[in-house]
C-alpha cells in the first residue's frame, strides 16, 4: 500500500514542547481513482492546508480520534470537494474538511480524480506527542451476491473509524439485493472498472461511468448502520462481469451431492473470511487464521477445530460460524472437511 505522508509542525500547541516540535498531524494519501498516485507526495500544503488544519487540531474542540477524508480533484488540480468524518466532533470534521480543500496540486492530471485516505490527529491530551488511534484499512476482498444480475460488485479495500471490518462487510452483504438491482441501469456492453465510494451516512459512489449506477449503489451503501454519528467508511470496488457458473464436475448423482455439500460448506466458510479474521484483532501478532475444519449435522454446519495459535481466537472464530442452515443438505447428512480461507492456486 502506498502511503504519502504531509507532516505539518505544531508550535502552537501548549502540550508539546517548541524543541520537540511534534507534528499536529499527519495525512496518508491511500487510494485513488481516475489515476496512480505518483510516488513523490500529491497534496501540496503550501496554500494554506498546513495552517488551517493546525488551527484546527489545535484549537477546540480536541479530537477524540483520527480521521478519513476524501477528496474529489479537478483536471486542473482545484478541490472541487472534501470530506473529513471521525475525529469525534462535527466541527473539527468540518474545520479539517476546509483545510484539505485547500490541497494544492501541481501534477498534471489526466482528468477529474478522486484522492482517499486517513488524517492523523495530534492527542492533546498526551504529554508524548502521541497521535490518536488511526483509521484502520483492510484489504481483506468482499465478493457481493450479483443475484443473477449482469454486473458483480466486489470491495477490494476499505477503511474505517469505528466499525469492523467483519460488521461492514456484512451490512454490505445484507444489500446485496439492492446491489444487484443497479445492474439494470449499466449497459451489459460497458467495460470493466473500478469504483471507489464514501459513506457517512450519506453515501457517494464515482467511476463505473453511468450517474444512475453510481447514485443507485450510493443509496444501497445509504442502508449501512454506522455505529456513531461521527462514523465514516471509504470503500475501493471493483464492477466486473459475474464468473460463468461451474459445469457438474461429474454425472454420478452420489458424486453429485457431496461435491454440492462441499461447496456448500466452502462457500459457507469463505463467504465469511473477514467476519472470522476479526476474531485476530485483540488476539497476539503470531496469531494467525488460515484454515479450519467444518462439520456438518442435522442440516447445520459449525466449525469443529481451528488452530490460530491463540485460545480466546479460537472461541471467537468457532461463535462466527456456528449452527448455519445449509439448504442442500438433508437432517441426515453428514461430512467433516478442512477448509482454508484462501482458495488453492
Amino acid at each position: 500500500m502506498r502511503l504519502a505522508l504531509i507532516a505539518a509542525l505544531s508550535t502552537a500547541c501548549p502540550l508539546v514542547a517548541a524543541a520537540d516540535a511534534t507534528p499536529a498531524y499527519r495525512v496518508f494519501e491511500d487510494g485513488s481513482l481516475g489515476m496512480k498516485l505518483p510516488d513523490k507526495r500529491l497534496l501540496g500544503a503550501d496554500k494554506g492546508l498546513e495552517k488551517t488544519l493546525t488551527d484546527c487540531i489545535t484549537g477546540a474542540p480536541a479530537a477524540k480520534s483520527s480521521a478519513l477524508y476524501w477528496l474529489e480533484i479537478s483536471k486542473a488540480g482545484t478541490v472541487t470537494a472534501a470530506k473529513v468524518r471521525g475525529s469525534g466532533s462535527s466541527a473539527l470534521d468540518g474545520c479539517l474538511a476546509g483545510g484539505m480543500k485547500k490541497a494544492s496540486i501541481t501534477e498534471k492530471l489526466p482528468g477529474p480524480i478522486v484522492v482517499v485516505g486517513r488524517i492523523d490527529i495530534l492527542d492533546r491530551a498526551s504529554t508524548t506527542g502521541a497521535y490518536l488511534a488511526s483509521p484502520r484499512i483492510s484489504d481483506v476482498a468482499v465478493m457481493i451476491d450479483p443475484k443473477g444480475a449482469a454486473w458483480q460488485l466486489s470491495t477490494r479495500r476499505l477503511a474505517y473509524t469505528a466499525n469492523r471490518a467483519g460488521d461492514i462487510a456484512q451490512a454490505i452483504d445484507a444489500q446485496a439485493g439492492a446491489i444487484a438491482a443497479c445492474a439494470a441501469k449499466r449497459p451489459t456492453t460497458r467495460a470493466d472498472v473500478d469504483l471507489i465510494a464514501w459513506t457517512d451516512g450519506k453515501a457517494i459512489v464515482r467511476g463505473s461511468g453511468d450517474a444512475t449506477y453510481d447514485a443507485c449503489v450510493g443509496r444501497a451503501l445509504d442502508a449501512i448502520k454506522l455505529p456513531t454519528g461521527e462514523s465514516a467508511v471509504w470503500l475501493e470496488l471493483s464492477l466486473r462481469k459475474p464468473a460463468e457458473p461451474l459445469a457438474p464436475r461429474t454425472d454420478k448423482v452420489a458424486l453429485s451431492k457431496e461435491r454440492a455439500l462441499e461447496d456448500a460448506l466452502t462457500t459457507a466458510v469463505r463467504s465469511r473470511k473477514a467476519v472470522l479474521l476479526t476474531c485476530l484483532d485483540k488476539a497476539p501478532k503470531t496469531a494467525s487464521l488460515t484454515k479450519v475444519t467444518i462439520a456438518l449435522a442435522a442440516g447445520k454446519a459449525s466449525i469443529k477445530t481451528v488452530a490460530t495459535g491463540d485460545a480466546a481466537a479460537d472461541t471467537c472464530v468457532r461463535g462466527k460460524l456456528k449452527d448455519v442452515v445449509i439448504k442442500t443438505a438433508t437432517p441426515t447428512d453428514k461430512l467433516e472437511l478442512e477448509v482454508t480461507l484462501e482458495p488453492a492456486t
